[in-house]
Parts: structure tokens; sequence; C-alpha cells
């Protein structure tokens, strides 16, 4: 019988949750391990550990430009900061206007996720080969932080998060993988609330294993301790989450405003707590779903700014943020000079154009996710403290002071203002706090766009589809057919 050899860059059955056999894979790459010879060495895990980094190079994750399917841009494209522009190739329309089903997914994290997932549960059911000690620790921690931070994607993706409604964390979880069994047929934890235990369970369990140094190309402890203090957010208890989110907050410092240029064009890490890096030509490009080229003649801008969005930006106090997270170009269409603001984040890559790090986590997250969390546990004064620890790097001045529900909007609009076009967190903010009490209807209403046009005045033509409701079936994406397709067990999201 042929070894098994899996290369896992292509593993079908972390794709589509299928048996797989000897023969489905049988070429061995850089990306490759053998399970019946390999994992006998420190060298051996440590590379299958950078295989499992490797993952989240896939669609889905810091790759997907041909679809706006990466996880860069799928969040922002169906939220409400961004308006499709019309002349440019309609990458993530679907999206765009809430028009996805099972056979049309905006993403594909979902299957890109249970591959990175596998990669972890493989080093784990082989991780008694080596001896007892601080490596093998380490390799434990880093493989359960990375599965539970795969999981925490699908969950907060495909189900309801547990503060989106007073029951949502009885309604249907994901399936939490945590073995590795090729021929398993995986079905959907009975509830949320049991899937964001398990996440719970595994971060918790890695983070007194983590290195304490800030190595942010690994999941070190800082990292895991943000990541985990963001999933007690999105879970409801405040109480652990500013329990995880204050060591990182008192331990690593926010990138400056001088800092902001060389952060948005992976020269600096400043504030990074967790990246993919990418540094070769080949790797992929980030950000290109918003744009592609970078000068007036050669740019194609899948999606303006919306001009109220820009709007919120004060010129004169934070000019430094402006220009890292804006530039607007002008466009020539039917002779006519058309100004339109574009996401400048990721154009310019030390590489190449769009070639930039895959920042996951920063410090200035887990400060407004701490802030937040402390506001809502009723404890006002160390969130304005909180709050002001990055509104001191960002502003050459400000009025600050706020106190009831003014200091919550204060904090809502950093968090949008700040994590602007990474990982989606405008789209989960909103989805998230639609079961919180005590806040405005402006957060927990769903979306509203603004109506305008997608140039930088707020001409052209607005984005076709413009209001999402709370509680529509829409804010939790379909399961794809292809996995319905193959596992029995698997039953789609409500709604589709």
């Amino acid at each position: 019988m042929k070894k098994n050899i899996f290369v896992l860059s292509l593993l079908a059955c972390a794709l589509s949750f299928t048996s797989c056999s000897d023969e489905d894979i049988n070429q061995k790459s850089y990306n490759s391990v053998e399970v019946n010879d390999y994992y006998n060495t420190e060298a051996d895990f440590t590379s299958a550990l950078g295989g499992v980094y490797y993952g989240f190079t896939n669609s889905g994750y810091y790759s997907g430009s041909s679809s706006a399917a990466d996880l860069i841009a799928i969040g922002d494209v169906m939220g409400d900061n961004l308006i499709i522009n019309p002349n440019g190739r309609n990458s993530g329309q679907k999206a765009h206007l809430w028009q996805y089903n099972s056979n049309t997914t905006p993403t594909d994290l979902y299957s890109s996720s249970y591959n990175i997932i596998t990669r972890a549960n493989i080093i784990l059911s082989k991780i008694d080969n080596l001896e007892d000690g601080d490596f093998k620790n380490n390799v434990i921690a880093q493989a359960k932080a990375v599965r539970a931070l795969a999981h925490f994607e699908v969950a907060r993706t495909y189900a309801e998060i547990p503060t989106q409604a007073a029951d949502a964390s009885s309604t249907i979880g994901i399936a939490y993988v945590d073995t590795y069994d090729p021929t398993a047929y995986p079905s959907r934890d009975a509830t949320i609330g049991e899937t964001y235990t398990k996440i719970i369970a595994d971060l918790e369990a890695a983070i007194p294993y983590l290195s304490t140094s800030l190595v942010t190309t690994e999941i070190n402890k800082f990292a895991a301790e943000a990541i985990l203090g963001k999933v007690y957010l999105y879970n409801g208890n405040y109480t652990k989450a500013i329990e995880y989110l204050q060591p990182v907050v008192d331990g690593v410092t926010p990138a400056t405003q001088s800092q902001l240029s060389d952060l948005w064009t992976s020269k600096a890490s400043n504030g990074v707590l967790f990246e993919i890096p990418f540094i070769n030509a080949t790797d992929p490009a980030i950000g290109t779903n918003y744009s592609q080229g970078s000068t007036d003649s050669d740019i194609i801008i899948e999606y303006g700014v919306d001009k109220a969005f820009y709007a919120l930006y004060d010129q004169k106090t934070e000019p430094e943020r402006i220009s890292a997270y804006f530039k607007t170009f002008n466009k020539t269409v039917d002779k006519v000079n058309i100004p339109i603001i574009a996401v400048n984040k990721y154009i310019t890559g030390t590489v190449l154009l769009g070639v930039n790090n895959g920042r996951y986590s920063r410090v200035e997250e887990a400060i407004l996710n701490l802030a937040e969390a402390q506001y809502l546990s009723g404890d006002s004064g160390s969130a304005l403290t909180t709050l002001n620890k990055l509104r001191d790097v960002r502003y050459s001045t400000y009025t600050g002071g706020e106190s009831g529900s003014a200091l919550f909007d204060a904090i809502q609009l950093e968090r949008r203002k700040e994590l602007a076009f990474e990982s989606g967190d405008r789209w989960f903010t909103l989805k998230r706090l639609q079961g919180v009490s005590g806040i405005s209807s402006a957060y927990t209403s769903g979306i509203q766009r603004s109506g305008n046009g997608y140039e930088a005045d707020g001409s052209g033509s607005p984005s076709g589809a413009q209001t999402l409701p709370a509680g529509d079936y829409r804010w939790q994406l379909p399961i794809p057919q292809t996995v319905l397709n193959l596992n029995k067990n698997m039953t789609q999201t409500p709604g589709y």
C-alpha cells in the first residue's frame, strides 16, 4: 500500500469534509508532509507549523484577488464604508449587494479555514513523537491557538454571534474539528454557544505555553490573549474580555502617527501582534480587491470610499492616518475627470504593488475591544482612559472627556476609522452589536448605507442595495454547496 503523502495545500478532506484515500493525493511538494515517516524531530514539527501558517496565504484569508474573497476585503465590501465603482471589474458585486447563496458564496474562507485546522490537527495527532518539554508544549500551544483562530473565523462568518440576539447562543453552531480523521464527516455543533466554549478552551489551554516574545509571524502570548479577549467580547463576557485584553494593551505600544506610513507599506510592524509575512514578488497582492495600479492613468478602482465615511476623519488633526488609509485619484471617464477616493492601505508594498504583510491582529484593535468591554461592563472611567491610549497617538489634538452614550459613540467612531479595510471589522461590529442592550439603535439596526455615489463628492451611481436589517439571515453566509454535496452530515446555514 502506498504511503499516505498529503499535499496540505490540496487536502480534499480539509476543503470539503469528505474522506481521502491514498490515491486522492500522491504528490509531494514544499508544503507536504508524509504522515507515516515525517513527524519525528523538532525540525519536522517546526516545518509543519510553517505549513499551518502557510495556510493563511490561501483564498479566503490573504488571497482571493479575483473575486473579493479575501479576509482583507470581504467584510468591507459587504459593509457601509465603500461604494462599488461601475467602471471596475465588479468583483465582489454579489457580496456587496447581499445576493449570495450556496452556489455563489462571497468567500472561500470556509474551505481555507478547515485546511488550516486539518494541518494543526495532524501535528497534534503526532505530538507524542516529541519528548516532553518546553518545545513540545509550545508546538501544542501554537497548533491549538491557530485551530481556535480558524474556527472563530468560520463561526463569526457562517453562524450567529452570541451577542447578535437574545437567543443567539442557542442557534446552530459550526463543525468544531479537534481530531485528525480523514474519513470523518463532521457535523455542526448543536449551538454556537458550544462552539465558542470550544474556541475558548483551545485558546486558554494554549496561552501559558506560548512565547512571551513579540514574534509577530507566529501566534505568541500577546496575540493569543488579544484573540481570546476578542472572542470573549463576541461572547458577551466582558469581565473575561478585560482580563485577557488588559495585559496586551499594557504590554504593546501602538503605532504612532509618524509610523503609520511605514506600517501600511510593510516597512515596519509597529503595534502588530500577529501577521502573515509576504516578502516575494510571487506572494499574494493584498488589497487588489479594492483597486489595482497606483497612478491616475493605470489604476482600476473597484470600490470608492463613501464621502460620508471619509468625512469622519479630521484633515487637520489626523493627516497621517488619512494619507496612510486613503488616496484620491482622478479618473477620466467619457472624457470627464472624476475624482474617486481609493483605499490606500495596501497600494504601495516594499516588494511590489500590493505585496504587504497580512496583519491579522494589532494592538490598536485590542485597545478598542478593551475600551468597549470596559464600557459595557459599567466602567466608563477605565474605558475613556483606554480609548485615549489610541487617540493620543492618532491626533495632534482632540477634545475627549466623553461620558455616557457619547463615550460609546467615541469608541465606535475610533473603531470604524482605525480598523477600516482590514479583517472586515465594520461588518462584524454591526453584526455582533445587534443584540446588545443599552446602546443606540444606530448600532443595533443593521446596515443603512448613505445613498451617496462612488465619486469623491458623492456623485455617480450609488450601490444598488442600501439596507440590510438586523436579524436578516444574510448576516450569516451560506455553506458552499460543494461541501453539502460531499458531506452527508453537514447542514446549511438557516435561510438558504
